[in-house]
């Protein structure tokens, strides 16, 4: 009975440890999208499995294969600003990403002026923060920052994640990028 048992729990556990369509962090709840382009999509998924991606803004269904390492990528179509949108991914398990945006997506790079949250530095505050931070409230303004990660090659992968502008995720995001956004809203 025991060796029975330990093997349907060992069966169990190796179903549930099977890979599923997985995306890189850039991709994920809250996101923009660039629109009325052909987006890229990729990540990975079992080996030579068949991935479909269907999209509630044309409710076309993209399918690709992933090749012998689990790697997929495609091409999905974009439309005029606007959302919120769903992703359905599978490639037999099911993943959703959700309140997704059709929009500009702008791309904020630099050094310390760049870097410089709202919030300030030490000793260091950025002119007005308090006054913004109680009106900043846009569920149409997005935010990903990219944390700090040296690589020596490139990565598959970044550690971030996408927010709604809030008082929270103003106050850690870029003071130059925040304001850039705000000027094209």
């Amino acid at each position: 009975m025991k060796k029975l048992l330990c093997s349907a729990l060992l069966l169990a556990m190796t179903l549930a440890a099977q890979a599923e369509v997985k995306l890189p962090k850039i991709f994920g709840d809250n996101m923009v999208l660039q629109q009325q382009t052909e987006c890229n999509l990729w990540g990975t998924a079992d080996a030579n499995k068949v991935v479909k991606v269907r999209a509630s803004w044309n409710g076309k269904t993209y399918k690709t294969q992933a090749d012998a390492q689990g790697k997929w990528a495609m091409k999905i179509e974009t439309p005029q600003a606007g959302g919120p949108y769903e992703l359905s991914l599978s490639d037999g398990k099911e993943l959703k990403l959700h309140n997704i945006l059709i929009g500009e997506v702008w791309i904020c790079s630099g050094q310390s002026n760049m870097e410089m949250p709202m919030k300030g530095f030490k000793a260091q505050p950025v002119a007005g923060t308090p006054e913004e931070l109680m009106l900043c409230k846009d569920q149409q303004l997005r935010l990903f920052t990219v944390q700090r990660n040296a690589q020596l090659h490139p990565v598959d992968t970044v550690a971030g994640d996408w927010k709604e502008a809030d008082a929270a995720s103003v106050r850690e995001f870029s003071a130059a990028a925040y304001y850039y956004g705000k000027t094209l809203r």
